[in-house]
């Protein structure tokens, strides 16, 4: 009697695990050529549908490979045009078309015109991602060594998108230091409307260079997007900034009120061999000190080369006319080869 019930019981288990993992993978999507996959969207993001198939796991396509969807889950939506949506989607018989279910109704959209989707209740691990790179160079004739290290991790939620970045260049010459440079930012984007945001900004630097062992930095700005598809992301920042800089080699500090004007651009191709390139320029006039301009300039460009591993350049260039130093260089800029991993 207890094996018979050990055996309906156990019957049962599996049942009801079976019933759970289908339920999990109830997500459709017809591709353009009318073929219709069943499984688990993850996320579109960049233009790349991440869709989980029972055994074939995780696979990755691009959005204008689809014609239409649907989902039960809800999902967080952004819009080429800025627009936000919550809701879950149903196929459409119109081409390239999906129908959002919202509480008050629906709405057809068109497919090409989404930008980001994340499932609502797996936000965390989904909405993160990250990139961790490493460079080396060594000349023999000079006996000079330079190592480049930065990285990278982004996190997005219904109103904000957080940013962390880092990165540390060192030379060495003749097992003497003979510059570096190191970077540790912390950046927050809030919603306000559409392609509207408030940023947030906290910065820690130093750059022998130009002079200076150490900047800490806060700072806010207006934040617009000019472009923003699955190709290109532009936007332009303006506001104002305070730091405190303490100079290389001598006993003194200074306080500054800065203002900021900045470019942001991202492009990114997904078809082989896959293209990510990032390029940064802010501006900070100084309000304290009459005629100070500051202006960091900032190149990253990669070629994936296998499954998230890709190959590319750095460049970065930094402009002081009146540094905190009195021996400091008006200039410091370098361009290294990375190999950098990404996740997301």
């Amino acid at each position: 009697m207890v094996d018979r019930y050990f055996k309906v019981g156990f019957s049962l288990f599996l049942c009801l695990v079976w019933m759970s993992t289908f339920a999990q993978k109830t997500d459709t999507i017809i591709h353009v050529n009318c073929n219709v996959l069943l499984g688990e969207i993850k996320k579109l993001d960049n233009g790349i549908v991440s869709f989980k198939m029972d055994g074939m796991g995780t696979i990755k396509f691009q959005l204008d490979k689809v014609n239409t969807f649907s989902s039960k889950k809800y999902f967080q939506i952004v819009m080429r045009h800025g627009i936000q949506y919550y809701g879950k989607f149903d196929t459409s018989n119109v081409s390239r078309k999906v129908k959002i279910t919202l509480l008050n109704g629906f709405e057809l959209l068109d497919v090409d015109n989404i930008v980001e989707m994340y499932p609502i209740k797996k936000n965390f691990w989904l909405r993160t991602s990250g990139v961790f790179s490493l460079g080396f160079n060594f000349n023999k004739g000079s006996n000079i060594a330079s190592l480049t290290s930065s990285g990278k991790l982004n996190y997005r939620n219904r109103k904000n998108f957080s940013e962390i970045t880092w990165s540390d260049n060192t030379t060495i010459q003749s097992d003497t230091l003979t510059s570096n440079k190191t970077d540790l930012s912390l950046n927050i984007q809030h919603l306000l409307k559409r392609k509207w945001y408030i940023g947030f900004n906290v910065e820690g630097s130093s750059n022998s260079e130009l002079g200076y062992d150490l900047r800490i930095l806060a700072g806010a700005s207006i934040i617009n997007y000019l472009v923003q598809n699955y190709h290109n992301r532009m936007y332009v920042s303006i506001g104002t900034s305070g730091n405190r800089e303490w100079a290389h080699g001598e006993d003194n500090s200074s306080d500054n009120l800065e203002g900021l004007i900045g470019l942001n651009y991202h492009f990114f191709k997904y078809t082989d061999p896959e293209i990510n390139i990032t390029t940064v320029v802010n501006s900070y006039p100084n309000f304290t000190t009459t005629g100070r301009w500051r202006v960091n300039y900032y190149l990253d460009a990669k070629v994936e080369v296998i499954n998230n591993f890709q190959i590319g350049v750095n460049f970065y260039y930094n402009y002081d006319n009146k540094p905190v130093s009195t021996h400091a260089s008006l200039t410091d800029y370098g361009i290294t080869t990375t190999f950098s991993y990404s996740f997301h």
